[in-house]
C-alpha cells in the first residue's frame, strides 16, 4: 500500500514530466513538413500534456473552485476582447482568423481560448515564483504585481508566436500590416491589457475567497521547477525552426513585401532566446531557492483582504 508522501512524490514527478512531453510535442512539430502528419497531430500530445499540468498542478496549488474561477475568467474576457477586436479593431488591431482555425465560437477560434487559458496558468505561476510567493492567497505583492509580471511573460510570448502563425502559417491576417513583421504594436498593447485584466481579477478573486477553499502551499522543489518548465514549452518549436530546414527557399509576404521563411524562423527564435528563455531560467533558480515566502509564515506579510469584516 502506498504511503502519502510516496503518492504525491510519484504525482511530482508526473508534473515534470508533463512540459517536457509538451516539448517533445513541439520537438515534433517543428521536425514536421508543411501538411505533414507530424504538423496535424502532435499538437495533440502539447494540448493534453499542458491540460493534465494545468488541472494536476493548478488542483494541488489553489483546489478545484479557484481553478474553475481562473478558466471562467481566461474565457470570458479572452472571447470578448477577441471578438471585439475582430468586429471594431480594438484593442489589439485590425484582423481575422483564417478557415484554418476552425472551429469558430462567432467569430473567434474555439482552440484559442485553451491556448489562453494553458499559456496564461503558466505565466501567472511564473509570475508568483518569481516573486517568491507560494501559497494561493495574494499578499499586497501578488495583488499587484504579479498581474503585471505576468502579463508581461504572456507578451514575451505573443512577440515570437504572432510571427509565426500569422505569416508562415496564415491562421490569421493583419489587415493593415505593422512594423514587427507584418504586426502592429497595438496587438501587443492589447495582449498586455488584456491578459493584464485577466490575472487582476483572479488575485482579486483569491483575496476575498474564504480561506477554507484555498489549499496551503505546495512543498517542493521539483513541484515548482514544473512551472519553468511549462512556460518554457512554449518556446520549444520557435527554437527549433531555424535548424529543421523546412524554411528553406520559401518566402511569404509581409506588409506587401517578400520576406524569406527562414528569416522569420530566426528572427523568432532570437526574440524568444532573450525573451522568454531568460523568464524561465530566472523562474528556473526561483524555484530551486529555500527561503519561499509562503514556506516560512512568520515571514509572510498580512494578505490583503483578511481582516473579520464587519456585519
Amino acid at each position: 500500500m502506498k504511503t502519502r508522501s510516496s503518492v504525491g512524490l510519484s504525482g511530482t514527478y508526473v508534473l515534470l514530466l508533463l512540459p517536457l512531453a509538451a516539448w517533445f510535442g513541439n520537438a515534433l512539430y517543428a521536425l514536421g513538413e508543411p501538411g505533414g502528419w507530424l504538423k496535424e497531430y502532435s499538437p495533440a500530445i502539447v494540448a493534453s500534456s499542458l491540460i493534465a499540468f494545468f488541472v494536476l498542478h493548478g488542483k494541488r496549488r489553489y483546489g478545484g473552485e479557484a481553478l474553475w474561477r481562473f478558466t471562467i475568467i481566461v474565457f470570458a474576457i479572452a472571447w470578448i476582447f477577441e471578438t471585439l477586436s475582430v468586429l471594431t479593431g480594438f484593442p489589439f488591431g485590425h484582423y481575422h482568423y483564417t478557415e484554418l482555425m476552425a472551429p469558430f465560437l462567432w467569430h473567434v477560434p474555439v482552440f484559442v481560448l485553451p491556448a489562453y487559458l494553458l499559456m496564461a496558468y503558466a505565466s501567472w505561476s511564473l509570475a508568483t515564483l518569481l516573486l517568491n510567493r507560494r501559497g494561493a492567497r495574494p499578499d499586497r505583492a501578488v495583488l499587484y504585481a504579479a498581474p503585471v509580471l505576468a502579463a508581461l511573460a504572456m507578451v514575451a510570448w505573443d512577440l515570437s508566436m504572432d510571427i509565426l502563425r500569422s505569416t508562415v502559417e496564415q491562421r490569421w491576417i493583419w489587415v493593415d500590416g505593422g512594423p514587427h513583421f507584418g504586426i502592429p504594436v497595438s496587438n501587443y498593447l492589447g495582449w498586455f491589457g488584456v491578459t493584464w485584466l485577466m490575472f487582476q481579477c483572479f488575485a482579486v478573486y483569491l483575496r476575498d475567497a474564504p480561506v477554507r477553499d484555498l489549499p496551503d502551499a505546495p512543498r517542493g522543489r521539483a513541484y515548482w521547477l514544473s512551472v519553468p518548465l511549462a512556460y518554457a514549452a512554449f518556446a520549444g518549436e520557435y527554437l527549433l525552426n531555424p535548424f529543421t530546414g523546412h524554411g528553406a527557399g520559401l518566402s511569404v509576404p509581409v506588409n506587401a513585401e517578400t520576406v524569406a521563411v527562414q528569416l522569420l524562423f530566426s528572427e523568432a527564435a532570437l526574440i524568444c532566446l532573450m525573451t522568454m528563455i531568460p523568464l524561465a531560467l530566472a523562474g528556473a533558480l526561483a524555484a530551486l531557492r529555500r527561503n519561499a515566502i509562503a514556506d516560512k509564515p512568520a515571514l509572510l506579510s498580512e494578505p490583503v483582504g483578511t481582516r473579520p469584516r464587519r456585519t
